[in-house]
C-alpha cells in the first residue's frame, strides 16, 4: 500500500544560511520520505537554491515577518497589513497543494501559525528566539504561541524557560540542533595565512551576524588586553556580515577595531559560505554574546571541528559547553573574565587539543543532524496522524 502524503509548508524568515537557515535545511535533507516540502520565505536568497537542491518547493513572498518597528500602534497597522497580504499568497498556494499541515520556524512570523488557523490544520511553532525586553512582550508571546499551535518546539531549555506559557496544555518540547561534518577538507594552513595568521599564532575566532550583541566589540576590548599582557604570538578573525538593513553595525565595528591599537592584528572578514575552511582554521573559538543565545550553533559547529569553545555563560551556551571540559564558560559582557580565558587557553596548547577532542565526542553524541531531524519527523507526523484520526 502506497504511503499518503504529508504536504508540509514550512513558514521561515530569511533565505540567508546562519544557524536558523541551517537547521531549516538539515531538516528538509533528513525529511521522511513521505513528506512533501513547500518552503515560503520573504525573499530570495542563498538558501532558496540549497532547499531546492534537497528536493522542496520554494515559494517568495509576504510570511507576515515580524520587526521591532512593528511593535508601536503605527507598527501593528503594518502588521495587520502584511497579515492580510500572507494569507491571500500563502492561501492561494494552499488551494493548490492542500496542506496538512504549517511549521513556522521561527517565532518571528506570523503568516504560518494565521493560515494554519485558518485552514484548520495543525500548527508547529519552533521557537529559536529569545526576545528580551517588557515582560508585556513576553506574555503576548507565550500567550500567541500557545493558543496558535498543536505543538511548540524549542531550540534549547533556556528559549523553553522564556516561550513557556504557565498553566498552558500545549506541548512544549526542546530539540537541539545538530551538526554533520562535511566530507570534503580544505588547506586549513592556507586559510590561516589568507587571514593573516602565521603558523605559530594562536587564531582566536567569532563567527556570526554583526548585530548589537553578538559581542563582536567585547572580543576585540578583551583581545586588546591579552595582546598587552600576554608573550604568545595571535590574532583574532570576526567572520560575519550585518543584515541588510543594519549595515551601521559593520561600520561602527570596524571604527571600534581601528581605534584598539591591534588592527594589524585583527582581521574582518565578510560573510561566507564555505565557512568549513574557517572553522579549520581557527585555534579557539568564541562566542561572547552579550544577551542570551537561544541555542548557539556555533558552538557545536566548532566542537565539530575539535576547536575549544570560550562562550558566555547564559542561555542555551550553558547546555553546549562544558566548563573546563569542551571549552570556557566565562560571566557574560565581563571583559576581564573573558580575556582571563582567553589568556588559559592561548598559553596551553595542551588544553586547547584536550578540550577540541572533548568537544567532539560531545557534538556527535549529543548534536548530530540524525538526531535533530529523527525528532522533527516524528513530531511532524505524530501532529499530522492526530489530525487525520480525528
Amino acid at each position: 500500500m502506497a504511503t499518503t502524503p504529508i504536504r508540509v509548508l514550512v513558514v521561515h524568515s530569511s533565505a540567508e544560511l546562519y544557524g536558523s537557515d541551517r537547521s531549516l535545511l538539515d531538516f528538509v535533507q533528513h525529511r521522511d520520505p513521505a513528506m512533501q516540502i513547500t518552503v515560503a520565505l520573504p525573499g530570495p536568497g542563498v538558501l532558496v537554491s540549497e532547499l531546492e537542491a534537497a528536493g522542496a518547493t520554494v515559494i517568495v513572498g509576504n510570511v507576515c515577518k515580524i520587526q521591532r518597528g512593528m511593535l508601536s500602534p503605527v507598527g501593528m497597522v503594518k502588521v495587520l497589513i502584511s497579515a492580510y497580504r500572507a494569507i491571500r499568497f500563502m492561501g492561494a498556494v494552499h488551494r493548490r497543494a492542500g496542506f496538512d499541515l504549517v511549521y513556522s520556524n521561527t517565532v518571528a512570523i506570523m503568516g504560518g501559525a494565521l493560515c494554519a488557523k485558518l485552514w484548520g490544520v495543525p500548527h508547529i511553532w519552533h521557537v529559536r528566539e529569545i526576545l528580551r525586553g517588557s515582560r508585556l512582550l513576553t506574555n503576548g508571546f507565550q500567550h500567541l504561541v500557545a493558543r496558535m499551535s498543536r505543538t511548540v518546539v524549542c531550540n534549547s531549555a533556556h528559549t523553553l524557560d522564556w516561550i513557556r506559557l504557565p498553566g498552558s496544555n500545549t506541548p512544549y518540547q526542546v530539540v537541539w540542533n545538530g551538526f554533520d561534518l562535511p566530507v570534503s577538507e580544505g588547506d586549513a594552513q592556507a586559510e590561516r595565512a589568507r587571514l593573516g595568521a602565521n603558523p605559530q599564532d594562536v587564531l582566536f575566532m567569532l563567527v556570526g551576524r554583526i548585530n548589537a550583541w553578538k559581542g563582536q566589540k567585547l572580543l576585540v576590548e578583551a583581545f586588546a588586553k591579552l595582546q598587552a599582557s600576554c608573550p604568545v604570538p595571535m590574532r583574532l578573525a570576526i567572520v560575519g556580515s550585518a543584515p541588510p538593513d543594519q549595515l551601521h553595525y559593520e561600520t561602527e565595528l570596524q571604527q571600534f577595531v581601528a581605534a584598539s591599537g591591534q588592527a594589524d592584528r585583527i582581521t574582518l572578514v565578510p560573510y561566507r559560505d564555505d565557512i568549513s575552511l574557517i572553522w579549520q582554521a581557527a585555534d579557539v573559538v568564541v562566542v561572547p554574546s552579550t544577551e542570551p543565545e537561544p541555542f548557539g550553533r556555533v558552538a557545536i559547529e566548532a566542537m565539530g571541528y575539535c576547536k575549544p569553545v570560550i562562550a558566555a555563560a547564559h542561555g542555551g551556551l550553558v547546555e553546549i559547553v562544558e566548563d573546563g571540559q569542551t571549552g570556557c564558560l566565562f560571566e557574560p559582557r565581563n571583559v576581564e573574565a573573558l580575556t582571563a580565558a582567553m589568556r588559559a587557553l592561548a598559553v596551553d596548547p595542551g588544553a586547547r587539543q584536550r578540550f577540541g577532542a572533548a568537544g567532539r565526542a560531545r557534538q556527535l553524541a549529543r548534536f548530530t543532524v540524525e538526531a535533530y531531524a529523527k525528532r522533527i519527523n516524528t513530531i511532524v507526523k505524530a501532529a499530522t496522524a492526530e489530525q487525520r484520526a480525528h
